[in-house]
């Protein structure tokens, strides 16, 4: 039985490796593509959304398949629940990447707004966050990962500069379509943000897989 389990296992964790690829390439490619104002790759990229979600329903049903053989281990159960929360995050990443794609589209024409530049610079240490993070769980080192998540201070920290200077701008703005533009980028930090988040909410998954330890940052 204990074979089982092991061939269940790694079969899960294919998965969640092929998943994480998907989902870095989505991330990565869509911040390119807003530096560019490349609205075919924004396509491309909200064209693939459906890629990740399929990932995780399969993983989900995998899940269900291992726990459902006789007397899992706490340890297969432990694992399971880990495997579905990386899986959801790593879903949730390509939901942002999409959502980026969607509000590139939108500003095409517009560009990034001169007091936002710090935008690129957020999209630099979310990318930087998610590469360490899966580095982290494909190497199996728990140092790496709790240093992708103490990153995850430095990302809320410039959000929340890029959010006050939008509200500056905004009261500064009488045009409905500037206010529109600036709503936009706003959303498109926050989108940034979240994919930051959700790097470290894998970040603390793999710390806990690899060390039995729950920590939260």
């Amino acid at each position: 039985m204990e074979q089982v389990y092991e061939k269940k296992r790694e079969q899960i964790l294919a998965d969640i490796s092929d998943m994480s690829e998907v989902a870095e390439d989505m991330l990565q490619k869509v911040i390119k593509a807003l530096a560019k104002i490349d609205v075919d790759t924004a396509r491309e990229i909200i064209n693939r959304d459906n890629v990740l979600d399929n990932y995780l329903i399969t993983i989900e049903e995998e899940v269900s398949r291992l726990l459902t053989l006789d007397q899992p281990l706490a340890a297969d159960t432990w694992f399971s629940i880990a495997m579905i929360k990386i899986a959801s995050n790593l879903e949730r990443i390509g939901d942002h990447a999409t959502n980026i794609a969607e509000i590139l589209l939108e500003l095409k024409h517009d560009g990034v707004l001169t007091p936002l530049v710090m935008i690129p610079e957020l999209a630099d240490i979310v990318t930087d966050m998610l590469d360490v993070v899966l580095e982290s769980f494909s190497t199996k080192n728990a140092d790496l990962a709790e240093a992708a998540c103490r990153m995850d201070e430095k990302a809320d920290n410039l959000y929340e500069e890029i959010y006050h200077k939008s509200i500056k701008v905004l009261r500064e703005k009488d045009d409905f379509k500037q206010v529109q533009k600036v709503v936009k980028h706003i959303n498109l930090a926050k989108s940034l943000e979240r994919v930051g988040d959700h790097a470290t909410n894998i970040g603390e998954e793999t710390i806990f897989i690899l060390t039995g330890k729950r920590v939260k940052y």
